[in-house]
């Protein structure tokens, strides 16, 4: 008998004997049968199961204060205008601006804690050009110069900023941002000043047609409240239009600790003062503070903000 070779199979043929042989021992393997699901864990323990990752909410981050945008002090703007420059806090104005914050201080502080609980302090002035805004931004710098006490300077004056000329390349968003909704928190419109660490910002903002009923609302008294309950350590100093100018401060005066009324040297008689004094009446604690004086003979008398010792200029411009 002959053996025969068995016939070549071609490549469909070997494709096939190959899948049924995959089945066949598919077949002969034992099926498993899924397990019940696992019982859900006691409503206690509830708290330390991890969510599914699909089920997590997108996290919001809130930026903090301490990240705000830097801004920087036009240091030629100050030394033109004959205030106070962090190079320079030896001057005669810093000097001048010690005497006033040592009494406010005095005031802002809780004598047992330390900490500013008296520490909305409202600047403005009977008339436009007296100084206020001078003043303001003096004071904030020369407060910012403590040891532990932080300074937020608002420009509450939306109708005629003019705390912004004093920096560089300030931001739009600001006050009016925050009171409208447009910036919703106050870190979105704080500007950090790069060269004083303790002192922060809040510009006027956007151009508005309703911006002094911003600043007359209920909004800007949450505002107050809120920026004066915060730390224990600031102390906000809001520089606001003046009283016979714009009804605003008569408004804010109920609602600040401490305010001081700007009068220039022959330029506010009398009546005008005594009238914005009345309008300012609800404000428990009002300082009157004399600007623009006159260099008098005493040799013993410097003349007060070195208005007087400036030769350049005249000194009704060098004030808002």
């Amino acid at each position: 008998m002959t053996d025969k070779t068995p016939p070549s199979l071609n490549l469909i043929e070997r494709m096939a004997q190959r899948l049924a042989k995959q089945e066949s021992a598919a077949k002969s393997e034992p099926r498993l049968v899924p397990s019940p699901p696992a019982a859900p864990p006691p409503a206690s323990d509830m708290r330390h199961a991890a969510a599914p990752l699909n089920n997590v909410a997108p996290e919001r981050r809130v930026p903090s204060e301490g990240k705000s945008r830097q801004v920087h002090l036009d240091f030629r703007v100050l030394r033109q205008n004959g205030m106070i420059t962090p190079d320079n806090m030896a001057s005669m104005i810093s000097n001048e601006f010690r005497g006033i914050k040592r009494k406010l201080l005095q005031k802002i502080r809780d004598p047992d804690t330390r900490a500013a609980v008296n520490n909305l302090v409202m600047v403005t002035s009977s008339l436009p050009g007296e100084g206020k805004t001078f003043t303001s931004i003096n004071l904030a710098i020369s407060l910012a110069a403590e040891r532990g006490l932080q300074v937020l300077l608002v420009d509450a004056d939306v109708v005629r900023p003019a705390v912004a000329n004093m920096f560089k390349s300030t931001p739009k968003e600001g006050l009016t941002d925050l009171l409208s909704g447009k910036a919703p928190r106050v870190s979105d419109v704080m500007c950090r000043c790069a060269d004083i660490p303790n002192l922060a910002v809040i510009f006027a903002g956007s151009s508005r047609v309703d911006s002094p009923e911003l600043i007359s609302s209920g909004r800007m008294v949450d505002l107050c409240r809120e920026l004066s309950n915060r730390y224990p350590d600031r102390v906000i100093v809001l520089d606001t239009p003046p009283v016979l100018a714009s009804p605003e401060p008569a408004t804010l005066a109920a609602y600040v600790h401490q305010l001081i009324m700007v009068v220039a040297a022959d330029q506010t008689d009398r009546h005008q003062l005594r009238k914005a004094l009345e309008a300012i009446a609800s404000c428990a604690n009002i300082n009157l503070l004399f600007n623009k004086a006159p260099k008098w003979n005493e040799p013993e008398y410097t003349s007060y903000y070195g208005y007087a010792n400036t030769a350049a200029g005249d000194p009704s411009t060098r004030s808002a």
